[in-house]
């Protein structure tokens, strides 16, 4: 059977996308950096010329690249790194990819958007505000040039309930507000639309079946600001959410933030791939799964 690389398997999304394409019968070769992949895998550090080169050596037929640097702020802080991993590194896989016509798919970003105005399509002009929007829609640039035939997934902010070491920050941050014992001033500005790593790992496991090329959106259609997912988590703990203060301020982070990047699901609902349910349906469950987790139930 042939293989499918998947990049930054050791994380939140590359980790899901690697054991639901392992339960669907594929030969996955998981590839992490900073944290190990779960299983058979190995440790790659895809910022270096010499490991990345190497892959061209394995025998593969498929590839889902997930790695990159996702917090604004870091991209910011270390711009030299952000544009490496995630705008060169891409545009270099695309290349290996495009030598032997393996299947490839990019995550990129509802960041590559401005923000004002939501809902954009995948074919609405493209003018990220932070570096790491830069970095992304630089990388969806590279990856066409050089493989046309290449899929670009745009997600938005993502949550999940991996095993332990690995963390959700959107859940845990969540978790960690609904519960605590004194006043929280949480943002409720920012508008997202938080995607659980289980419908976007069924999205890439579609797509191994089904080929499409260009750019597709994969989201949520559930809006939230952190506040409004804060309070929903304490809801579910049963809390008033009371402690939690709304605020409009800029609450002093390095990169902006888009105010609502609104991805449209349009054309991943005409290719016939699942199209990602809202947080309502999923967060009791996660919720639960987590205080029984934490031993708090």
């Amino acid at each position: 059977m042939q293989t499918i690389l998947v990049t930054g398997a050791g994380g939140l999304l590359g980790s899901t996308v690697t054991a639901q394409l392992r339960a669907a019968g594929r030969t996955v070769l998981a590839l992490g950096h900073s944290r190990p992949p779960a299983g058979d895998g190995r440790m790659c550090n895809l910022e270096d010329a010499a490991e990345l080169a190497a892959l061209d050596r394995l025998d593969w037929a498929g590839l889902v690249h997930c790695a990159a640097y996702r917090s604004p702020d870091y991209c910011e802080a270390e711009p030299a790194r952000a544009n490496r991993l995630n705008a060169e590194v891409p545009g270099d896989l695309a290349v290996l990819a495009a030598r032997r016509g393996a299947r490839m798919m990019h995550i990129s970003t509802d960041y590559v958007f401005p923000g004002t105005h939501p809902p954009y399509r995948e074919s609405d002009p493209i003018r990220p505000l932070n570096r790491y929007g830069i970095t992304k829609a630089e990388a969806e640039h590279r990856v066409v040039d050089a493989y046309p035939e290449a899929l670009i997934l745009r997600i938005p902010a993502l949550y999940g309930n991996p095993a332990l070491p690995l963390t959700s920050p959107l859940l845990d941050e969540g978790l960690q507000a609904a519960r605590a014992e004194t006043p929280v001033e949480v943002d409720d500005r920012i508008v997202r639309y938080p995607t659980w790593t289980d419908d976007v790992a069924a999205v890439i496991t579609y797509f191994m079946d089904h080929p499409a090329a260009g750019i597709v959106q994969v989201s949520s259609g559930e809006a939230a600001t952190r506040y409004r997912w804060t309070m929903a988590i304490a809801r579910l703990l049963g809390r008033d959410g009371g402690h939690l203060v709304p605020v409009q301020r800029d609450l002093g982070r390095a990169a902006p933030r888009p105010v609502d990047c609104h991805l449209d699901t349009t054309r991943l609902a005409s290719l016939g791939a699942p199209v990602p349910q809202g947080y309502s349906a999923v967060l009791p469950e996660l919720v639960r799964a987590r205080q029984v987790r934490d031993g708090l139930i």
